[in-house]
């Protein structure tokens, strides 16, 4: 049992440590102000929603690659 406490208590200091990382609100802007330009290009280009959100995932990963201390 003490094995499984350890993996919860790990995995909730992992979450704790990403959400309180500086640049995370700055990335969740740039990433809704990218997908949404992608999205109304996708849409007038009639992209499929799924492979819409996979365009908006490699978009995602690049913004945040960009923004310094952020969860990248």
């Amino acid at each position: 049992m003490s094995g499984l406490m350890d993996k919860v208590k790990d995995a909730g200091q992992g979450m704790l440590d990403k959400k309180s990382q500086p640049g995370d609100g700055v990335e969740r802007k740039a990433d809704d102000g990218a997908n949404s330009k992608i999205d109304d290009v996708a849409n007038q280009a009639g992209v499929p929603q799924g492979d819409d959100q996979q365009i908006d995932k490699v978009a995602d990963a690049k913004v945040n690659s960009d923004i310094p201390f952020g969860n990248n």
